[in-house]
């Protein structure tokens, strides 16, 4: 005679998955609300740069276009990226400009205990 198993009956295996979801589901729904706190502070702190980085930016693409032996789409283009990290010859890196605002230090926080918290 054949024994039978949870796992051999659909009822019983549908039984076991629900179970798996009512007890994981809690674990979830708190781990996307931190995600989503974390990605809120980040934006946060993006808007908070780009405010100050902006008028910077404005100033060197006009200095560059009051250069008359410059086009003006070329020095729309060269600057667009000001105040961002960009590679050195040597391979390094330059930090972005004002990553030191307490509300870019509190996102950086934030993301990496999400990511300590997570294990990965």
């Amino acid at each position: 005679m054949k024994e039978s198993s949870w796992f051999s009956h659909p009822v019983g295996f549908a039984v076991l998955v629900a179970a798996a979801l009512i007890w994981l589901a809690p674990t979830a729904l708190v781990f996307a609300d931190q995600l989503s706190d974390v990605e809120a502070l980040e934006a946060q702190c993006e808007q908070e740069r780009e405010a100050r980085i902006k008028p910077l930016r404005d100033m060197e693409i006009e200095k560059c276009k009051e250069d008359k032996n410059n086009d003006p789409a070329y020095c729309e283009r060269y600057w667009k990226d000001y105040g961002n990290s960009t590679r050195v010859a040597r391979g390094g890196m330059t930090p972005r400009m004002f990553d030191d605002l307490p509300v870019c230090q509190a996102a950086f926080q934030a993301r990496k205990a999400l990511i300590n918290r997570d294990g990965g």
